[in-house]
């Protein structure tokens, strides 16, 4: 295994509630980065990478070896020791492309959260995008320059419009610099023709998104990557560029790389051994980006995906939470009813405060009692595709949405608890869950079900009744006096939902 790289020795973190903690579980390499937060500013106090390589690892059939898993596996454990001391809150840890279509990830991720001591949450594409955005902006000098961020991964490769610190645009492209490496340049040979193709393709894949990112505009282009960083190091120290990286500059390079036919062969400064096995591969993809987007000088940026991680979750912790605004967002687009959403999410907060304790909706990693207030502003959003099945579709558009600041689980999360929101109920949406949440999800559904019945009526008035529960699953709900006779409706509807419950366990009694 190539011997991990850090700026520190391994030694047991300092604990401190102003450490912060990003963990980029890559295809190519897993970095972490650790940083405290001094009058809002973010100043890193340790990093630490290694090239495990998952997407190499990957066999015909998807699945990691047995190589690449313990190998993911023994760098976490390193990481965790790093760690151990950091509030759990300020510590996140993200997977990417590989993470995301491997077909053993769900068991890869089970033994990662206790080898680092968190759990990991699969992040999209777009998510990934608007990260990374969001760390590059924040190496950045004030300007009012619009941007181009450009990030190679080992699957995917990102393309990102953005103006300061918001992002105007973001694009995803499955080809990553060792995806295109394996693809075109099995065991390393280097041709004129090879690398011609796979700088062909590498265009055919950007080409569908380059009429809307040229119609966006920049004044200029940054990449953030290992591999870019890397091929701007090479061109400097050669001499092919004067500033930045130049397509005439990577033009030389190409060069150099099949005259020695391979990039193990390749005897040029600057070149270091940890990037020969994907160096190739990243070149053609940016090389393509270049001639597509016709990109005259790319500067290179020091921070990446795991620096936007960072400060997404110091933004998370003093209140300016972008999944806030992405559900908001979700509201507008599907003209939902938001004072009956909001009606909904009260009374559900309220049965949330009487029963989160009894029944330990606690889950490190996830902040349960958010998520369930944002199904309640969801649970609806279905109805603008169509009232029959409107569950359904609510469901379906939480999951498939590109909501940012969201990761895979807890969307996954938002929509069994959006389409078990009444009628049947479905311990089959609960399969994918996170293990750690899977058990608690019947009593989150319960709390939405219950909310969204009381407030049928759609009176918006404030309904805070008694829930209490005796022996875990037998709940007794108090309203105030004549309060379910003056709502015949309510009544009809809650003592159906008794025999819903029944169903799945739960005895349900009014009073």
């Amino acid at each position: 295994m190539t011997e991990p790289t850090s700026s520190a020795s391994i030694e047991p973190a300092i604990s401190n509630a102003d450490l912060f903690a990003a963990i980029d579980l890559g295809s190519n390499s897993f970095h972490m980065i650790i940083a405290r937060e001094t009058h809002g500013q973010m100043h890193v106090v340790d990093k630490h990478k290694e090239m495990v390589r998952l997407r190499a690892g990957l066999d015909k059939s998807g699945k990691l070896s047995n190589k690449a898993f313990k190998e993911g596996i023994a760098c976490l454990e390193r990481f965790g020791q790093l760690i151990k001391d950091i509030p759990a809150a300020n510590v996140r840890a993200v997977g990417t492309n590989t993470l995301r279509n491997a077909s053993n990830s769900r068991e890869f991720l089970k033994q990662a959260k206790l080898a680092l001591g968190h759990s990991i949450q699969i992040i999209a594409g777009q998510e990934e995008a608007r990260l990374i955005y969001l760390g590059v902006a924040h190496g950045l000098p004030s300007s009012d320059e619009q941007r181009l961020v450009m990030d190679i991964g080992g699957g995917s490769t990102e393309y990102i419009i953005g103006h300061q610190f918001e992002n105007s645009h973001l694009t995803s492209t499955e080809m990553g610099c060792v995806s295109i490496t394996q693809s075109y340049f099995p065991k390393g040979k280097i041709t004129q023709e090879n690398f011609n193709n796979a700088v062909s393709k590498c265009r055919q894949i950007l080409r569908p998104h380059r009429s809307t990112l040229r119609k966006k505009g920049w004044d200029i282009a940054i990449g953030a990557s290992g591999t870019i960083k890397s091929i701007g190091v090479i061109l400097e120290i050669n001499s092919w560029t004067e500033s930045g990286i130049t397509l005439q500059g990577m033009i030389e390079l190409s060069k150099e790389l099949i005259k020695a036919g391979s990039a193990d062969n390749l005897k040029l400064a600057g070149l270091k051994d940890e990037r020969r096995p994907v160096l190739v591969g990243g070149l053609a993809i940016l090389i393509a980006t270049f001639i597509e987007l016709n990109i005259e000088q790319m500067q290179v940026s020091s921070n990446a995906l795991r620096e936007g991680l960072v400060f997404d979750t110091l933004g998370r912790l003093n209140a300016e939470d972008v999944r806030e605004t992405s559900v908001n967002a979700m509201q507008q687009w599907m003209k939902v009813d938001t004072e009956q959403a909001d009606a909904v999410a009260r009374t559900a907060k309220s049965l949330y405060k009487q029963s989160h304790n009894t029944w330990n909706l606690h889950s490190d990693g996830y902040d349960l009692k958010r998520l369930l207030k944002w199904a309640c502003r969801l649970h609806e959003i279905g109805i603008s595709i169509s009232f029959k099945r409107s569950r359904h579709h609510s469901a379906y558009l939480v999951a498939q949405a590109d909501m940012a600041g969201f990761n895979q689980q807890e969307k996954q999360i938002l929509s069994s608890l959006v389409v078990n929101q009444r009628g049947k109920y479905s311990e089959e949406s609960f399969e994918e869950i996170d293990d750690s949440v899977k058990p608690l999800m019947p009593y989150l559904t319960v709390l939405l079900r219950l909310a969204v019945r009381i407030h049928r009526g759609r009176d918006l008035e404030q309904v805070d009744p008694i829930l209490r529960i005796i022996n875990d699953k037998e709940l007794h709900l108090e309203f105030d006096d004549k309060w379910l006779d003056e709502h015949p409706l309510t009544r009809l509807d809650l003592e159906t939902e008794a025999k819903h419950l029944d169903k799945f366990g739960f005895t349900l009694f009014l009073e």
